[in-house]
């Protein structure tokens, strides 16, 4: 297993400037698609906050959480879901749009979850734009505590990666498997408290425990942190320890199964 691993960590690592031409072409190409070009990179962002400052802010009237308006602390939280959520689902999908090129040439192929990260890493720009000059709408500036965004990006970045090299594998075997994840990412919005807060299920201690060790609610609350509580990375470290944990075993059975099944992928087809 560590043999596979570091093949998959070195053949990332030492293709960087592939990974950064393969994003940058892919955007660019989606660009040329429509004749708004870059426009759309605004206003798709744009139009989800709208939608959701409609549906929970002005016809379900949500009251504040923890001292903050219910609109700026749900989309602390649906910023990062906006990045993660395209990640993961186009992660899934990463090999088999590309087996015309993987069939005639040599290609490392475990490259391509890295490619779908980083070209979602503009996108997430875009949207942290818009954000900004919401959350000054409502009283909340940048400070030095946005810092903390890089990690928690850098974060969210390795965990859909690793979990990527796991499903773009499975998603060449049973090619049910991105249908699966697009239901279960449905899911998960709704499961994950992003747009409720996690002190609803203090009642219920186990599946409060649960729902503090999802992963993508550590980076929920990591964002949420750096936006408005300015708790420190140390007050999370038991959802830190769960994320990380969780990271590792996700990038040891995929960096597994992309080594072992790296030369079979043209059979698959």
């Amino acid at each position: 297993m560590f043999k596979s691993m570091k093949y998959v960590w070195s053949e990332n690592i030492n293709n960087l400037y592939r990974i950064k031409s393969i994003s940058k072409y892919e955007l660019l190409a989606d660009m040329r698609d429509s004749k708004l070009g870059i426009f759309w990179n605004f206003a798709n962002p744009f139009i989800q906050v709208l939608t959701y400052y409609f549906v929970f802010g002005l016809v379900f009237n949500k009251k504040a959480v923890d001292g903050i308006a219910y609109m700026p602390w749900m989309l602390g939280g649906m910023v990062i879901w906006f990045f993660i959520s395209p990640c993961i689902t186009n992660g899934c999908n990463a090999v088999f749009t590309k087996l015309n090129v993987i069939t005639k040439m040599k290609f490392p192929v475990s490259i391509l979850p890295s490619t779908v990260s980083m070209k979602e890493l503009f996108n997430h720009g875009c949207l942290m734009i818009i954000l900004v000059f919401v959350f000054m709408f409502y009283g909340w500036y940048p400070s030095v505590h946005w810092l903390g965004l890089i990690y928690y990006c850098f974060c969210a970045v390795i965990f859909s990666i690793c979990l990527s090299l796991t499903t773009s594998v499975l998603n060449m075997i049973a090619r049910d498997t991105r249908k699966l994840i697009l239901a279960i990412m449905r899911l998960l919005l709704y499961l994950t408290p992003i747009l409720w807060s996690i002190d609803n299920v203090k009642r219920w201690p186990l599946i409060h425990k649960i729902m503090s060790a999802n992963p993508i609610y550590y980076l929920v609350q990591g964002y949420r942190d750096c936006f408005f509580f300015h708790r420190g990375f140390l007050y999370y470290w038991k959802s830190g320890v769960c994320f990380w944990v969780i990271t590792f075993i996700l990038f040891a059975f995929g960096s597994y199964m992309m080594y072992k099944l790296k030369k079979k992928f043209v059979d698959m087809i």
